[in-house]
């Protein structure tokens, strides 16, 4: 098809030619189409493209990224391996450790001057260096002229020392002092942190601990540029402050332990007697001067308290016989009074009874049942109960009294009952 019947085609139904210039106009437009459509048989705008795009490739392709910058002609290159350096020309290979600091330095040469120099007119500095860190690495590079120096620290090895100590007491009451003994060796000083605020440099300390509480004691040994520390652990407890209290009354006295909060309570009343508990009567046999020892224990801490007590003979006293003569003949009664022969017949008190206050005693069986009360010091016991004879045997009292001057006791005794 040719561009004129395509034009007659696209104007179909039109009943007149188009106005002049339209063909040049249609003959444009394909020649533009036909440029633009790829093919090997002309050439079009697709292959200029395709050619600019090499060129550009070529021209901005990137350099080599291990080629570092040369001065006076001289390479020096760098591998990215910590453990490799490569120098040109003529340079050595040095090796690489962890526990080794690499310092490579390059001297500049005097020309050399600071990127800035043009700008700022300055003179440049005598010996500029520039350090480079690799962060890798922790090599320090120092780049100017040729002239390659390479320092190494060199860490010295940890030297076979101990720290080591060993305390007298682990536990106790307050104020607590133990003895602190140093074992360690081969160091050249040490340091205590004794835990209660204080230091020492002593070989074997002694510390006291005057507070209950929990103390961490350290040693802290030095060698050469090395130090270790060891710890040990003291608990301090409060001690139990126990007082005594004591209430006396003619040969008897009653105890008490006070500020006792918990744990062992011995008492040791002076004469050969031995009590535990919080609270104790004690009747003393004869007069004297008795030292009282109480002794509270846990399982940290003991404490002993003591206190001295004096046992007068009381200006009043009254006593009980230790048995009787009942008749079977019938009951007896009356006061008893030691000048009377008929008072083996009668269980009673003999003494200052007019001095008494208070009085009262009962009388039991062995089995614990009571045979005989009265309040009144007059009356007396004559072996018969309900109007019965009771049988022969032993039989057990308590009597409670006090005198009018305040002095009071409480007496337990046996008393062995006989026929005539």
């Amino acid at each position: 098809m040719t561009p004129e019947d395509l034009y007659k085609n696209s104007f179909d139904g039109y009943q007149q030619d188009p106005p002049p210039g339209v063909w040049d106009r249609v003959n444009r437009q394909l020649a533009t189409k036909s440029f633009l459509t790829p093919g090997l048989g002309h050439f079009n705008i697709l292959y200029v493209a395709a050619a600019a795009a090499i060129v550009v490739a070529v021209f901005w392709a990137s350099p080599d990224e291990n080629q570092a910058p040369t001065q006076n002609g001289e390479d020096i290159t760098m591998a990215d391996s910590a453990s490799e350096y490569t120098m040109q020309p003529g340079g050595t290979i040095p090796s690489y450790n962890e526990n080794i600091v690499n310092t490579i330095s390059i001297t500049p040469h005097k020309k050399d001057f600071s990127p800035h120099q043009d700008s700022q007119k300055s003179e440049p500095d005598t010996n500029p260096t520039t350090e480079v860190t690799k962060p890798d690495t922790g090599v320090a590079v120092t780049s100017s002229e040729p002239e390659i120096q390479r320092t190494s620290h060199i860490e010295s090895p940890m030297p076979d020392f101990t720290s080591a100590f060993n305390a007298s007491q682990h536990t106790g009451c307050a104020p607590l002092t133990i003895q602190l003994q140093n074992l360690s060796q081969n160091t050249e000083y040490c340091q205590w942190n004794l835990g209660n605020g204080e230091t020492s440099y002593e070989q074997n300390p002694a510390v006291t601990f005057n507070k209950p509480g929990t103390y961490i004691i350290a040693l802290r040994t030095v060698s050469g540029t090395y130090a270790k520390t060891s710890y040990d652990t003291v608990k301090v407890s409060a001690r139990q402050q126990a007082q005594i209290a004591v209430a006396i009354s003619g040969m008897t006295i009653i105890a008490e332990a006070r500020n006792v909060n918990s744990g062992n309570i011995v008492w040791d009343f002076g004469d050969k007697t031995q009590l535990m508990g919080k609270k104790h009567s004690h009747t003393y046999q004869k007069p004297g001067v008795y030292d009282i020892i109480l002794t509270v224990s846990d399982d940290i801490c003991t404490d002993t308290v003591t206190r001295r007590i004096t046992i007068k003979e009381p200006e009043f006293s009254i006593k009980f016989p230790n048995a009787i003569v009942a008749s079977r003949s019938g009951a007896t009664s009356g006061d008893y009074k030691s000048a009377s022969p008929e008072n083996k017949a009668l269980f009673g008190p003999k003494g200052n009874i007019d001095e008494l206050s208070k009085y009262s005693l009962t009388i039991y069986t062995r089995a614990g049942k009571p045979v005989f009360h009265t309040t009144n010091a007059r009356d007396t016991w004559n072996g018969y109960y309900l109007n019965e004879l009771m049988p022969r045997g032993v039989y057990v009292y308590k009597c409670q009294y006090e005198f009018v001057n305040g002095e009071s006791a409480s007496v337990n005794g046996n008393i062995t009952l006989l026929w005539e």
